[in-house]
């Protein structure tokens, strides 16, 4: 009788799983603790794993590994040079000016809220008898009494302070980059001799799998940016509403967003239609057509961008994945919506390994045995 591949019955092992999911855990709350470091190390960890295969082509080339890593260290410190006196100073000088000007973006939202409320209540009965436009007022009024205003004040000024923590990413990822090999070795030399060899190759299958996903995502950002950002601006060409460079940026932002599952368009969408409700208040139909733009570019990811660019790499089950989401949530705040899927990913192809290694019978037959073969040589000479 078959009793199928004894790999896969591990990957499917409640064990397994378990330790995945409290591990995931047990990370965002330890990365939570340390959140001013946080951000810039997940973005080197990313950075890494996009320039290594570039460090390699030019060793190949005939570069030594010495004169690659100068290579990216003198272009990884003119980027953060040209970035601390450009990008960033804007991006400061963006986020102050919507903090001081926050309350009279919120009155004008709302307000253009209530008058959609009331035109839809005009025109269909059941919105009247609902009474949407008091039970959104009532709702706005919870919000603001439970400081609902001051948390996207806050929001702010997270992003105000740590934005300059960016600055550490390159750095880190030179040191990621020169000291990943030894890392790998110390890693190594800890795994019993029995495992070593299905743990190497287990460990590349790891690499490439982690090369794979992360430039993957930076292609699906890129595309949803491109995808974005020239849908808003040419959306935005009647009102006025954004520039070439506003509607990129906002693109963007509304990419990031996308990183966290379901929770992560959802959000991006209603940013872009925040913004357009406060810059075009009068131009009703705007709204209706980013939220149009939103589902293409949803529709667009799921049948075409996704399969292009990340695959089916690190793909989870959906209520895995909306629980890790609410749970990392929960943990870590805005560190744990955005940090649970990519940590959830890495732990579970740790796990898939050492379940390939821990309930192979025949490795750990031979580990019992190299053990027992150990112990005997060890009291050999205490023998009478």
């Amino acid at each position: 009788m078959n009793r199928g591949n004894p790999t896969t019955r591990s990957l499917e092992h409640p064990i397994i799983w378990v330790a995945v999911i409290l591990f995931t855990l047990g990370a965002i709350v330890l990365l939570n603790t340390i959140a001013w470091l946080t951000l810039p190390l997940v973005l080197a960890v990313v950075f890494y794993y996009l320039v290594e295969p570039l460090l390699q082509r030019m060793q190949l080339a005939g570069a030594t590994p010495k004169q690659a890593l100068g290579i990216f260290l003198g272009v990884a410190f003119l980027m953060t040079a040209i970035a601390s006196v450009t990008i960033l100073p804007a991006m400061l000088n963006g986020l102050s000016e919507f903090q001081a000007h926050l309350p009279e973006y919120w009155d004008r939202l709302q307000q253009v809220i209530q008058n959609n409320l009331h035109l839809l209540e005009e025109k269909f009965r059941f919105a009247k008898k609902a009474k949407l436009a008091e039970a959104f007022q009532s709702q706005i009024d919870r919000f603001a009494s439970t400081s609902g205003k001051e948390y996207i004040t806050d929001t702010a000024l997270f992003l105000l302070h740590w934005l300059p923590s960016l600055l550490l990413v390159p750095f880190l990822a030179f040191f990621f980059l020169r000291d990943g090999a030894a890392f790998h070795r110390l890693v190594l030399r800890a795994v019993p001799n029995a495992f070593f060899e299905k743990t190497l190759i287990l460990f590349d299958r790891l690499n490439r799998q982690m090369h794979a996903y992360f430039r993957g995502m930076l292609g699906l950002t890129l595309l949803d940016t491109v995808t974005l950002g020239l849908g808003l601006w040419a959306l935005g060409q009647g009102p006025g509403i954004f520039g070439f460079r506003d509607a990129m940026l906002l693109g963007l932002i509304c990419a990031v967003f996308a990183w966290v599952p379901y929770i992560g368009s959802a959000l991006g969408g209603l940013v872009a239609v925040a913004t357009c409700a406060v810059k075009a208040p009068q131009a009703g139909w705007m709204m209706l057509a980013v939220v149009l733009l939103f589902l293409v570019v949803r529709m667009l990811d799921e049948f075409v961008y996704t399969p292009m660019t990340v695959g089916r790499a690190l793909r989870m089950h959906p209520l895995i994945t909306v629980m890790m989401i609410f749970c990392g949530g929960m943990l870590g705040g805005v560190y744990g919506l955005l940090l649970a899927m990519p940590l959830l990913g890495v732990f579970s192809v740790l796990g898939q390994m050492f379940g390939e290694i821990w309930f192979d019978p025949r490795l750990r037959a031979r580990h019992r045995a190299r053990t027992l073969l150990e112990k005997r040589l060890a009291s050999k000479d205490l023998e009478v």
